[in-house]
């Protein structure tokens, strides 16, 4: 357990930095493309392109770490309700079971998807440079690190379930 806080901790860490850094460059790329297309009339070809690109790695990879910080959004009326503190737990843990369950067919068929149009060698439209499976594996890897996060919560609330009350 103690190990799986350790890597969830070093993970989510370089995950929020990479985040902001993506954050801060796509709100870059955006306001570069305002004022091209504004002030200089003239537009750039790749730039929403790769601010949707970036996009589609922010929201994956926020969503793990949102998750994490247990901030994500989630409807927790009906399950407050519940006041043994094991049932509560025993709930929320065949939330988790049923996420790992969706964030499994994410990872594996992601994977999938993401090698397959690598191995195609299909590439962006406007950037001819950058291939489009990197942008497909923010889907199996975000779902990934999201499962590491689900897996280290329902150890805790198991824990909670077997524990002994005082």
């Amino acid at each position: 357990m103690q190990l799986l806080r350790a890597v969830n901790a070093f993970f989510n860490k370089f995950i929020s930095i990479f985040i902001t850094s993506v954050f801060s460059i796509m709100t870059i790329v955006i306001f570069v493309q305002v004022v091209c297309r504004y002030v200089l009339q003239d537009s750039l070809s790749w730039s929403d392109e790769l601010a949707r690109y970036l996009f589609i790695w922010l929201t994956f990879l926020g969503a793990s770490v949102a998750f994490h910080e247990n901030t994500h959004i989630k409807v927790t009326y009906f399950v407050d309700i519940i006041r043994p503190p094991k049932l509560r737990a025993a709930v929320y843990t065949l939330a988790d079971m049923a996420c790992l369950w969706l964030l499994w067919v994410f990872v594996k068929d992601g994977f999938i998807v993401s090698s397959r149009v690598l191995a195609l060698g299909q590439t962006s439209s406007s950037m001819g440079f950058i291939p489009v499976g990197i942008i497909y594996l923010a889907v199996p890897l975000g779902s990934l690190f999201m499962a590491l996060n689900i897996i280290q919560h329902a150890l805790e609330r198991v824990q909670t379930i077997i524990c002994k009350e005082a």
